[in-house]
């Protein structure tokens, strides 16, 4: 009919109650399709996990694109918002939201977690850079005893390469995780490790040789 409303899924208005209910009815059986997805992770099927991730890993990879603008952190939070989803599935409550409203809240936490992580690294990197305030006058046998030990370290750090020096001052001196260094660096969490642990051997050896 002239001037009708089209009937669409996306707007059903122009199309009979009976369309409309049919409509309704299938949303509902899809939703409750989901839930039983859900149910399958808690009981451990990996197969239920794949299929909730073909389902709602696009719109995770969204929200946390849109809150951290970085593809590559957006996919380690879909992948840590479905490592949680395989570990947290039996929590699910169906009448607190639907499973794609549980998930999106999710991965949206997740995604604030990580900004608020890169932009606490950021800050202390940005501190160390800067020239360390000076300690309130302590007394002459104090001071000189400070100035030695500073000068035992600083001797001591010169010995590392640079970047187990780097990574040695972020995690000791600017109270950095080890996960904290390496998405502030770029650098594998594997690689931070070891820097670490090779960067706090070579230092004590440094510290032991130099006289006090």
């Amino acid at each position: 009919m002239i001037g009708s409303s089209a009937c669409t899924m996306a707007d059903p208005a122009g199309c009979s109650m009976v369309v409309q209910l049919l409509w309704i009815l299938l949303a509902a059986a899809a939703g409750a399709g989901v839930e039983e997805v859900i149910a399958g992770i808690a009981r451990g099927e990996r197969g239920a996990l794949r299929s909730a991730y073909d389902s709602f890993a696009g719109r995770a990879m969204a929200i946390a694109l849109r809150i951290l603008g970085s593809t590559e952190e957006a996919e380690e939070v879909v992948q840590d918002t479905f490592v949680e989803i395989w570990r947290r599935a039996a929590e699910y409550r169906p009448e607190r939201g639907t499973p794609g409203s549980w998930i999106a809240a999710m991965a949206r936490s997740r995604a604030i977690d990580r900004l608020r992580e890169r932009t606490r690294a950021e800050n202390t990197m940005r501190t160390l850079a800067a020239e360390p305030p000076q300690d309130p006058e302590p007394p002459p046998s104090e001071a000189a005893v400070r100035q030695q030990e500073r000068t035992r370290v600083r001797t001591a750090l010169a010995v590392l390469p640079a970047e187990q020096r780097r990574t040695v001052e972020l995690a000791y001196f600017g109270g950095l995780t080890q996960s904290e260094i390496a998405r502030a660096t770029g650098e594998a969490l594997g690689t931070v490790k070891t820097r670490i642990r090779l960067g706090m051997e070579k230092l004590a050896e440094a510290l032991l040789e130099a006289p006090p």
